[in-house]
C-alpha cells in the first residue's frame, strides 16, 4: 500500500484553505466558542487514524503473510474494513460540528467528514477488488493479464487516497488557527483561546498515542498522521503562543 503521502508536494495545495481574514472577519468567523471542547475531539478522532496507520505501517498483510498469498488477501480483505470502522468513527467525532456558531471549525470539521467519507468509499471498492482476485487465485485464473488490471485498479485507488489524505492534512492545519483566540487585537498576536491548563490536558492526550512523533511543522515522507500531529503539537508546545490565563 502506498500510504506515505509527500507532504512536499501537497504544501501548495494548504496555502488555499487558510483563511485570510481580515480582523473583524477573523473575529466573526472564529468567535472563541467550544474550541477546547473541538480540539479534544479532533485528537480523539486522530486516534484512530493511529489505528489505521498502524495497521498499514506496522502490521501490513504482505509483511505478516508474505509467503501465504492466500492468507495476505483475506487479511488485506480484514484490514480494509476494520480502516473503515475506525473512518466512521472519525466522521462521527467531527459531524456535530457542523452546525458550529464558528464557520473555521465548521470547515475544518466538514473538510474532514468529506475525506473519510471518500475514504471509507474507495476501501468499499478496494475490498471488493481484493475479494475477486482472491476468487481469480483460488479459481486458478489469475493470469498476467488480470494481474496487471488488479495492479491498475489498485494504483487508481490509491491517487484517489492520495487526495483525500491530503484533505486530512490542510483540515489539521486550519485547526490550528482554530485555537487561535479572537482577543487578538486587529486579529494579530499569538493568543490562544485555551487556558494552560486545557493546553497541557491536549498535548497530554496527543502525546497518549502520537508521543513518538516529537518534531514540529510539515515535511516531506510523513503519513497524514504524523503530518497532523507535527502542526497540532507545535502549536500547543511553541512558547511564543500565550494561553489565555497567562499574564
Amino acid at each position: 500500500m502506498l500510504r506515505c503521502l509527500l507532504v512536499a508536494l501537497s504544501l501548495y495545495g494548504l496555502i488555499p484553505v487558510w483563511p485570510a481574514f481580515a480582523a473583524g472577519e477573523f473575529r466573526k468567523d472564529n468567535p472563541d466558542i467550544m474550541k477546547y471542547q473541538f480540539a479534544r475531539s479532533y485528537i480523539t478522532a486522530l486516534r484512530y487514524m493511529k489505528d489505521v496507520d498502524d495497521r498499514w505501517n506496522k502490521n501490513a498483510p504482505k509483511k505478516r503473510f508474505a509467503h501465504d498469498k492466500k492468507k495476505m488477501i483475506l487479511a488485506t480483505i480484514d484490514d480494509l474494513t476494520l480502516d473503515s470502522s475506525d473512518l466512521l468513527v472519525i466522521k462521527g467525532y467531527l459531524l456535530k460540528y457542523l452546525q458550529s456558531p464558528n464557520m473555521l471549525m465548521r470547515k475544518v470539521a466538514d473538510t474532514v467528514v468529506v475525506a473519510v467519507s471518500e475514504e471509507v468509499a474507495i476501501n468499499r471498492q478496494e475490498k471488493n477488488l481484493w475479494e475477486k482476485w482472491y476468487d481469480l487465485n483460488a479459481a486458478g485464473q489469475a493470469t498476467r493479464p488480470k494481474e496487471i488490471e488488479f495492479v491498475k485498479n489498485q494504483y487508481d485507488m490509491e491517487l484517489r487516497r492520495k487526495e483525500a489524505d491530503k484533505k486530512i492534512i490542510q483540515a489539521s492545519v486550519m485547526m490550528t488557527k482554530v485555537m487561535i483566540s479572537d482577543k487578538n487585537p486587529n486579529g494579530k498576536g499569538h493568543l490562544l483561546a485555551i487556558t494552560a491548563r486545557q493546553r497541557q490536558e491536549l498535548l497530554d492526550k496527543l502525546d497518549s498515542f502520537g508521543g513518538g512523533e516529537l518534531d514540529w511543522g510539515l515535511r516531506a515522507g510523513q503519513t497524514p498522521l504524523q503530518a497532523s500531529i507535527s502542526v497540532i503539537r507545535e502549536m500547543l508546545e511553541d512558547s511564543i503562543w500565550k494561553s489565555i490565563d497567562e499574564k
